[in-house]
């Protein structure tokens, strides 16, 4: 309700009954304080959306944030794996390498230990040998001496041998045990090449094995390190995976979170067009509000006196539940509103009566005679103090505060 200024309240006599009955009969329009109460509900809704917008769009933001991050988690991971499958791509090759050197060794030291059981075969052949031209020089020297020893024996008892003769058979016997002597110094050497041979190819066969099992190991090495690369490779491509998921489900999150807000801000545009509406139209409904009540009171007469207005409201506040502690406030809430007059009438908002209702019409809801009937007005104030404020101590502390109940 609004109260009527401290100036005094215009009142309009002499227009005919006919024309207030009239007014009775009119059908009001749309009502401005059922307007502002539409008014009312749409700046909560629009309120309400802009607080749910701004919770939409932090949402958004975070959901923004985290696709930015996974994508980062993305190309590091990409990255990462880019780096693992070069490691594996290297390993295999080093495998390769260190196979093929193991191959290469296990091949030379085959080669070694054929060279070797050769030698060893040569020196075995070469032994026997040695020991039968040994066995044959000794048995030809053996016998040459006996011979030469009889005949010499036989020739310087028998006959006058020739001494010439017998410096020749021992200048032959010396040459054959010579001749035996070299032989067997070059079956000695031969042996000593042969066991020389078998000697560097031992050796050799020794560095073959050496050689062949250093390959192996490093080839054993080599594959080890291959298996650790490939489970790495697979680690990073299964981490490549999950974070590609992960960004995934963040885009759909963050496409979602964006169409929750664009649907925010299109209620929000809507809202704004609907209590632009609204508006229009409370100042619409305000202006014929403001005209017919003008005419009410011009053709509603002031017979009744404050002293029998407030009889009939103090007569009708306990059919609301009202005790008699709730008598001051009422009187004063209605003293600071019309005074008590009938006809009171706010110039500035229109608000009519002794309740000063606004528009002046909602109490045809109490009675047909709201115009000129106290009775009528006092009923339909009293249930509006009921309805809004529970009595009229509720009424008179609002307007104390805000200037209007």
């Amino acid at each position: 309700m609004s109260r009527l200024p401290q100036t005094r309240v215009l009142l309009r006599t002499g227009v005919t009954v006919a024309i207030g009955l009239a007014l009775v009969g009119i059908v009001p329009p749309a009502h401005a304080d059922d307007l502002n109460t539409t008014k009312t509900d749409t700046q909560s809704q629009i309120q309400s959306n802009t607080n749910q917008t701004d919770q939409d769009q932090a949402a958004l933001n975070l959901a923004s944030a985290a696709l930015q991050q996974t994508q980062e988690k993305l190309v590091q991971a990409q990255a990462d794996l880019i780096a693992k499958q070069q490691a594996t791509q290297d390993a295999q090759a080093e495998d390769t390498r260190l196979a093929d050197l193991a191959t290469q060794a296990q091949q030379t030291l085959t080669a070694r230990q054929a060279d070797l059981s050769a030698a060893q075969q040569a020196v075995s052949a070469g032994q026997a040998e040695v020991q039968s031209e040994r066995d044959t020089i000794g048995l030809v020297a053996q016998q040459a001496a006996q011979q030469n020893t009889t005949l010499i024996s036989i020739s310087m008892l028998l006959t006058n041998f020739d001494l010439g003769n017998l410096s020749d058979q021992i200048q032959w016997t010396d040459q054959s045990f010579t001749a035996s002597q070299n032989a067997m110094d070059g079956l000695l050497q031969a042996q000593t090449q042969l066991q020389q041979a078998e000697d560097r190819s031992q050796q050799a066969e020794t560095d073959a094995a050496t050689a062949q099992q250093a390959a192996q190991q490093a080839a054993q090495t080599a594959s080890d390190h291959l298996v650790v690369t490939q489970q790495a490779e697979a680690t990073a491509q299964q981490a490549q995976q999950t974070v590609a998921a992960q960004v995934t489900a963040n885009q759909k999150a963050q496409t979602n979170a964006q169409a929750t807000v664009n649907a925010d801000k299109a209620k929000q545009t809507q809202l704004q067009q609907q209590l632009t509406q609204i508006e229009q139209q409370i100042a619409e409904a305000s202006a014929a509000d403001s005209h017919m009540s003008t005419m009410a009171a011009a053709s509603a007469p002031s017979s009744v006196s404050v002293a029998a207005a407030q009889a009939i409201a103090k007569s009708l506040m306990p059919n609301y539940g009202f005790g008699s502690d709730q008598w001051t406030c009422l009187v004063n809430l209605w003293n600071y509103e019309s005074g008590w007059r009938v006809n009171a009438r706010n110039p500035s908002s229109g608000a009519y009566g002794i309740p000063q209702a606004l528009p002046a019409t909602k109490m045809a809801s109490a009675g047909a005679d709201w115009l000129t009937n106290p009775t009528t007005q006092i009923n339909w104030g009293l249930g509006y103090i009921k309805g809004r404020y529970g009595n009229p101590c509720g009424a008179w502390s609002h307007e104390m505060a805000h200037n209007w109940y």
